[in-house]
């Protein structure tokens, strides 16, 4: 916990982030007993601080590309909010279009693979832009390389262009208050593998996923 508060390179303030924690425990304790006596009320401030303490250095996360550490529970609430509606927004939009194709013809059906870079430093953004896009009907993530590059697989070619068009990756980017080098890449690069060695490794990775789906 020492360490916690000792962090100079984390980003946000650290004291903000254990009340969060607490406020977050202390809110379940609460909502999940349903009591609201004083006495329950005070046995839950207890825990919920007692367990802040013990799980607080376990919510940092190291930047990707600098030296920052982030919590990983940390964000502008609001800006979350309102880019989850707009999520949900995108989310009934693609069902109906999936619906439309599925009732329709299969001769919309197209699937294919692109890739794209989002160079996020906070690990956190990776991961809701991953969630974002595989919640969305009609486009699954499918891997993320160390470079950045994110690999999907999307229905046609109307769902990939609007992946593509980069408004999801730009909407987290200033969720985060980040600046991130967003463009579309024809051949996956990773800074670890070469082109060859990265494409057959994705292989062996399906492979071996349909082995288990077999068996």
């Amino acid at each position: 916990m020492r360490d916690f508060f000792r962090d100079r390179h984390l980003v946000s303030n650290p004291y903000l982030n254990f009340l969060e924690v607490f406020s977050l425990l202390l809110l379940l304790w609460i909502v999940m007993s349903e009591i609201f006596q004083v006495k329950f009320v005070l046995y839950g401030c207890i825990s919920a601080f007692l367990i802040s303490c013990f799980v607080i250095d376990s919510l940092r996360i190291g930047g990707l590309k600098s030296d920052c550490t982030y919590f990983i529970l940390h964000a502008n609430y609001l800006k979350l909010l309102i880019y989850f509606l707009w999520l949900i927004k995108e989310v009934v939009k693609s069902a109906v279009d999936v619906t439309g194709i599925i009732l329709t013809s299969n001769d919309k059906i197209d699937p294919l693979v692109v890739w794209f870079k989002a160079d996020y430093d906070n690990p956190a953004a990776r991961a809701i832009l991953a969630n974002s896009i595989t919640l969305t009907p009609g486009t699954v993530t499918i891997d993320i390389y160390d470079s950045g590059v994110f690999s999907v697989h999307a229905l046609n070619r109307k769902f990939a262009d609007g992946l593509l068009s980069g408004d999801m990756q730009k909407r987290i980017a200033k969720l985060y208050g980040e600046e991130i080098d967003y463009r579309v890449v024809d051949v996956v690069v990773d800074t670890d593998y070469t082109v060859k060695e990265v494409v057959e490794l994705t292989t062996k990775r399906f492979k071996r996923r349909r082995k288990k789906k077999n068996a």
